[in-house]
């Protein structure tokens, strides 16, 4: 049986940009920031996205953490207003490797926001789980989301044809990693 995922309940970070986990008071804030074709676009949010799903989510996420399957949180800011979101998408605990996703609304990008949090995250994974190796995998039209991974530090190790199934279609997937002992300071 896999180990549940333990996230600190006050978060971690601090300063401009802070990660916690998600709560039911901020569900209709997560539909309205998804409301932006372009977080659809490129992750697996469904399209549309209201009450019923952000509720489904809301309690799978919860039960998986429990389960150790993923960790997601909200990225907020110093007021603690929802800027995003990231987290562990998947994890194999037997060969100690997890994957990172994420998302931020179109008010939060171009700041350094997600690579903030993408480092952060980064950081509390391998200080806290057994986890040796961190991947992130985008679509390679999605800049970006590419340029996140590269300015948190991850190594891109070349295109995944035919890699993931998103909304039904088969897409590639550019794949980035960053290995315990690499995070820059």
């Amino acid at each position: 049986m896999n180990p549940g995922i333990e996230f600190p309940v006050e978060g971690i970070g601090g300063g401009d940009v802070r990660l916690r986990l998600l709560a039911e008071a901020d569900l209709q804030t997560v539909i309205d920031l998804v409301q932006d074709p372009d977080i659809p676009r490129w992750t697996r949010v469904p399209s549309p996205y209201g009450r019923a799903e952000a509720e489904e989510w809301f309690a799978h996420q919860a039960s998986a953490r429990e389960e150790g399957a993923l960790l997601n949180l909200m990225v907020v800011d110093a007021d603690d207003r929802i800027l995003g979101s990231c987290g562990i998408v998947d994890i194999d605990w037997a060969e100690g490797r997890c994957e990172l996703g994420y998302w931020l609304g179109r008010e939060a990008r171009g700041r350094g926001v997600m690579t903030s949090a993408i480092r952060q995250l980064s950081q509390w994974v391998f200080e806290s789980l057994p986890v040796d190796r961190i991947s992130i995998t985008a679509e390679p039209g999605n800049s970006a989301s590419r340029a996140v991974a590269e300015r948190a530090g991850f190594t891109f190790e070349g295109v995944l044809r035919s890699y993931i199934v998103n909304k039904g279609v088969r897409r590639d997937a550019a794949s980035y990693s960053l290995i315990r002992g690499e995070l820059p300071s």
